[in-house]
């Protein structure tokens, strides 16, 4: 959260105060109901300031969020003085740095303005647009100020010359040697000339005063919570979103956004002041963006966590149903002789390098949509709010997006009586998430049986290989495009197989948190707890289930797209009192041909 200051008509902007990277200028400047900001807002003298809470600040460039630099720290602010335009500060820049100096060209230039930067949980804005509490946490330099009056940063040392006062003054009054209290008065001559005044900055606190932290009640609730929250609490009309809740949201939010949790185009509708970071300053500011912060989360999730869905080519789907060109044929490559005669220069049948084409193809995307919905009553929000915002955000997140690794896993439309693979001794209930596509125990199993084998007892090293090359040999032979897919039974089998190498083996090239524990002959082994016991034949029925099984898949050759990203709402009931959760998502997935999944099953575990 920053603030623009208002450039007074006295040196205001940033100064350099010595050749040696010292600065200053006004961070703040006092306006009223006549002199407001580009955004309606004001200082007074009465705003609350902090200054009293730290004896040095740090100096950022455009609050740390210019592109290249990011949140480097290139100075500090030694000292804070408020006075009858505003509050003066002095700096001092890490020369140090390469950015720092860079900062300093751009100060010396006078191109800089300074702009305050505060808390949005600390912040306070009235309903006329009186800023009555901003504590400054940070100062920026900045080329685009909101207000663009009086903002200019010059270099003070090259004011105090240009004006004709000694610098030798300021050198001793930097050293402690001077009268603190000392001040060159502003005034104007005879010939309407301003007389620029320098105030002399007093230190804001004692040298060793403590910082104080200041905790919001949200403060252990991270962006996605506070967004899940005001999805749920604000659609029954019973809550409404605070100013400092909605500033506190866009805070933790833009800090999600640096640090990568959440997607950058998750925060596209949020306001901004200038070119700079705006604080969601009025109650409606980022109300827009709150649900996209939570859906966000919810596929990145998905796709951060999950064992199955991370392994595949993910595409957007312009429509439903989409097909997705994929190539074919390979054009043929000839041995030809040197060209010697005029002829083979032609087109024609007499070229010595033969034609050939390139073959296309397509696979067909047919999104299908799952969905869940969690009821709970208003009492339960009402006495226990934000211990269970964490909780039922995570139980959501958690469901859905196991319910997308189930469905690619063992998805299969067969609605008979008999014969789906997951249900192969009673039809699957019509709502069965199964029944959404076809998945990748399907294609194996049925789809192209001769991928599938029996192990007839326990797994070993020729079986595991002799499955894998059941696909075709251009797949197989690419172990670094392939994967397999064990239940966590046959995994436990699969450690006394010496050739199997753990993560304890293969060290840094271990991937645990995406499910990957152990190789193969180069191949990761994933567990997946979405990966059932089955029959002897690998389907499963309603019961008695006991045997183990191990998918291979060929990763490039399936694909996955979806026509709506994992999307979440809240709704409150008001003839139930009581809350509706609902999760969708519509997806589609499928083999791009029928060679690029083969399994092992009858495994005795």
């Amino acid at each position: 959260m920053e603030r623009d200051t208002i450039r007074a008509p006295v040196l205001t902007a940033a100064k350099a105060l010595d050749l040696e990277g010292r600065i200053g200028g006004y961070l703040v400047v006092w306006g009223d109901a006549t002199k407001r900001d580009l955004h309606g807002e004001f200082f007074t003298p009465d705003t609350e300031l902090g200054l009293e809470w730290y004896p040095r600040r740090p100096v950022l460039y455009q609050h740390g969020l210019d592109g290249e630099m990011g949140p480097v720290m290139i100075g500090q602010i030694e000292s804070l003085r408020a006075d009858d335009t505003g509050v003066w500060v002095q700096a001092q820049l890490d020369l140090r740095s390469r950015w720092a100096r860079a900062v300093m060209d751009l100060v010396q230039r006078e191109v800089l303005g300074w702009s305050s930067g505060s808390l949005p949980h600390l912040v306070a804005v009235g309903t006329d647009g009186h800023i009555r509490r901003w504590p400054i946490v940070e100062g920026s330099l900045t080329p685009s100020p909101a207000e663009p009056r009086y903002t200019d940063a010059v270099a003070v040392k090259a004011a105090f010359e240009a004006l004709g006062l000694p610098t030798e003054d300021l050198l001793e009054r930097d050293a402690g040697e001077a009268d603190e209290n000392m001040d060159i008065v502003t005034g104007t001559t005879g010939r309407g000339d301003a007389i620029k005044r320098l105030p002399v900055a007093q230190e804001a606190v004692r040298p060793h005063a403590p910082a104080i932290e200041v905790r919001s009640k949200y403060a252990d609730l991270d962006a996605v919570d506070m967004a899940f929250m005001h999805t749920w609490l604000s659609r029954s009309g019973q809550w409404t979103p605070s100013v400092n809740f909605m500033r506190e949201l866009a805070h933790k939010a833009y800090r999600a956004v640096d640090s990568g949790q959440l997607d950058a185009g998750t925060l596209r509708a949020l306001p901004v002041k200038s070119d700079e970071l705006m604080h969601t300053g009025s109650e409606g500011f980022g109300q827009e963006w709150v649900p996209d912060v939570w859906s966000s989360e919810l596929w990145r999730k998905a796709r951060a966590e999950n064992v199955v869905l991370p392994l595949f080519r993910i595409v957007e789907m312009p429509s439903n149903p989409f097909e997705l060109p994929i190539s074919g044929t390979d054009p043929t490559v000839y041995y030809v002789p040197e060209t010697q005669d005029e002829d083979d220069l032609t087109l024609g049948s007499t070229n010595p390098i033969p034609d050939s084409q390139i073959g296309s193809g397509k696979v067909t995307l047919r999104a299908k949509k799952l969905a869940l919905r969690v009821g709970f009553s208003a009492e339960l929000a009402e006495d226990a709010t934000l211990p269970l915002i964490p909780l039922y955000r995570e139980q959501a997140l958690r469901a859905m997006a196991d319910a997308i690794d189930h469905v690619l896993l063992n998805g299969d439309t067969t609605t008979a009586a008999t014969g789906n693979i997951n249900s192969d001794d009673a039809a699957p209930s019509a709502t069965s998430r199964v029944l959404a596509f076809d998945g990748l125990r399907k294609l194996p199993l049925v789809t192209n049986a001769a991928n599938g084998q029996s192990a007839g007892g326990v797994p070993s090293v020729a079986l595991l290989r002799s499955t894998r090359f059941l696909m075709d040999p251009r797949y197989a032979l690419r172990p670094k495009d392939c994967a397999w897919i064990v239940d966590g039974s046959t995994y436990a089998k699969l450690l006394s197989i010496s050739e199997v190498a753990t993560v304890d083996k293969f060290g840094p090239y271990a991937t645990v948190l995406t499910g990957e524990i152990a190789k193969l002959d180069g191949v990761p082994i994933l567990v997946s707890p979405e990966m059932p016991l089955t029959q002897d034949d690998g389907k499963a029925n309603t019961t008695g289930n006991t045997k183990g099984q191990a998918v291979c898949v060929y990763r490039p050759g399936w694909v996955v797209g979806y026509r709506r990203r994992i999307a979440a709402t809240m709704d409150y009931l008001p003839y139930y009192d009581a809350y509706q959760m609902v999760a969708t998502v519509r997806l589609a997935f499928a083999p791009l041909d029928s060679e690029v999944a083969s399994v092992l099953y009858n495994i005795t575990v």
